[in-house]
This record gives C-alpha cells, structure tokens and sequence, in this order.
C-alpha cells in the first residue's frame, strides 16, 4: 500500500512539472515579437526592459501579486510600449499580443 501511494505521489509529481514545462519561454515570446514587429536595436533594447519588467514578483511573504496589481503593472507597461513603438508597430503589437496563438489554451 505504501508502495501505491508513493507511486501515485511520484505521478502527480511528474505530470505537474510536465505541465509547467508546456509554458511558453517568455524570453523567446519577447525575442519573436521584435522580430515580428520590426524593432530597432534602441526600441528592442527598450521593449525587452519594459517585458522583463512586467514578469510577476512574489512578495516577501512569497505571494503573486493580486490581480489589480497585475492590472495595473499591463497598463503602466503598455504605456511604456506604445511611447516606444510606432503606431503601425504598435497595431500589430496589440494584434499578436491578443491572438490566441499566444495564449494559454488551458483557460
């Protein structure tokens, strides 16, 4: 019976760390977006800065940030893009940023 429950353990274990993995790299993501939107070596140097930026930071308690503060991170952020892109460079940001090719199917 011992042997069954760690078994079972080591499973859950093993198929939780496989479904981390499927997350895409958010390093490639910012990569392939100045790529795709056409970036200068100045906006790209300033786009990944403000990406790094918006990964979320546990609190010293080790929580995630709370939505709202999420939400409020994406605004500030998305101001900073938009003063560093074009508006046509801007456009096709928000269209890859909001197709679904980008987004977590497990929602």
């Amino acid at each position: 019976m011992l042997a069954a429950l760690l078994f079972m353990g080591t499973a859950a274990g093993m198929a939780q760390k496989a479904e981390r993995g499927n997350r895409p790299d958010p390093s490639k993501q910012t990569e392939q977006m100045v790529t795709e939107l056409g970036l200068n070596e100045d906006q790209a140097k300033q786009f990944k800065a403000v990406m790094e930026g918006m990964r979320p930071a546990r609190s010293e308690s080790g929580e995630r940030p709370s939505r709202e503060e999420m939400e409020k991170k994406r605004a500030e952020a998305d101001a900073k893009i938009k003063a560093i892109l074009t508006d046509e460079q801007y456009q096709k940001y928000q269209t890859l940023r909001n197709s679904p090719k980008g987004k977590d199917k497990r929602r």
